[in-house]
C-alpha cells in the first residue's frame, strides 16, 4: 500500500470529523444543489471533453494511487539484472530466456525478448523507447482527466452559487429567508473547491509521480540489456544501473 495516499486520505477524513466534532462545519453545509451542479456538472462535461478510452483508464488506474509496486522498486530490479549479465557472459544471450516475464509490469520480459529476437543494440534502443514514451503519452492523457476535472469543478461551484444567488434575488421581499438562501448558494462554491483540491488534484499529482517513476525503472532495465548485449561485465552494469537510484 501507498502509505503516503492512506495518510493523506485518513488526514482529509479526521480533519472532516474535528470540523464537525467542533462546530467548526454545521449542517447547513449539506446542499444537494451544490452536490448535482459541481459533481454532476463535472462529471458531464468531463465526458463531453475526453474520449471513452481515457475515461475507462481513468478510473481503472485509480487504484494505482493505493498500491506501492514493491516487485518494481529499482533497488530490487538491479540484482535481478545483474545475475542477468552474469549468466549472458557463461552462457551468451540466450540467457535472457530466463528473464521473469511478469517482472517490471512485463517490461524486463519484452526488452529480453527483443534482444534476443534482433540482437541490434541500436535497433532493440529505438522500439523499447518508442513503448516508453507511448506509455507516458497514454497515462498523460489519463492523469489529464483529473486535471481537467480539478479546473471544472471550482467553475460548476461558482456557477451552483450564481444559480443560488438567482434564487435569492427572487425573493427578496422575504428577509428572513434572504440569509439561509446566501448561505446554500455560497456552499455551491465551497463544494467546488474541496472537490478540486481534495480530491482532482491529488490524484493527478500522484499520477504523474507514479508515471515518472515508471519511466525511470523502465529505462533502467532498458539500459541493463542493452549492457548485457553489449557483452559488459557485470560489475560495470551494476554501476550503471546505480546512476538511477
Amino acid at each position: 500500500m501507498d502509505i503516503t495516499t492512506i495518510l493523506g486520505v485518513a488526514g482529509a477524513a479526521g480533519l472532516i470529523f474535528a470540523g464537525f466534532a467542533g462546530n467548526q462545519i454545521s449542517a447547513s453545509l449539506i446542499n444537494m444543489h451544490g452536490v448535482v451542479v459541481v459533481i454532476g456538472g463535472t462529471v458531464v462535461a468531463t465526458l463531453i471533453s475526453t474520449p471513452l478510452k481515457f475515461i475507462t483508464r481513468a478510473v481503472t488506474e485509480l487504484g494505482c494511487i493505493f498500491r506501492e509496486n514493491e516487485e518494481a522498486s529499482l533497488e530490487k530490479l538491479i540484482p535481478v539484472i545483474v545475475n542477468l549479465a552474469e549468466q549472458s557472459r557463461m552462457r551468451g544471450l540466450t540467457a535472457l530466456k530466463e528473464a521473469d516475464a511478469g517482472l517490471a509490469k512485463g517490461f524486463l520480459g519484452r526488452a529480453s525478448t527483443a534482444a534476443l529476437e534482433y540482437n541490434d543494440t541500436k535497433f532493440v534502443r529505438q522500439v523499447l523507447e518508442q513503448e516508453i514514451n507511448q506509455s507516458v503519452d497514454d497515462m498523460n492523457e489519463v492523469t489529464n482527466v483529473y486535471r481537467t476535472m480539478s479546473v471544472m469543478a471550482p467553475m460548476f461551484g461558482l456557477l451552483g452559487t450564481l444559480i443560488g444567488i438567482i434564487g435569492v434575488l427572487k425573493d427578496l421581499a422575504n428577509p428572513e429567508s434572504v440569509g439561509p438562501a446566501m448561505a446554500v448558494a455560497i456552499t455551491s462554491a465551497f463544494y467546488g473547491i474541496f472537490f478540486a483540491n481534495m480530491v482532482c488534484v491529488p490524484i493527478a499529482n500522484k499520477m504523474r509521480t507514479k508515471v515518472w517513476l515508471d519511466v525511470r525503472m523502465k529505462s533502467m532495465i532498458l539500459e541493463g540489456v542493452l549492457e548485457i548485449m553489449s557483452g559488459s561485465m557485470p560489475l560495470v552494469v551494476e554501476r550503471r544501473l546505480q546512476a538511477y537510484l
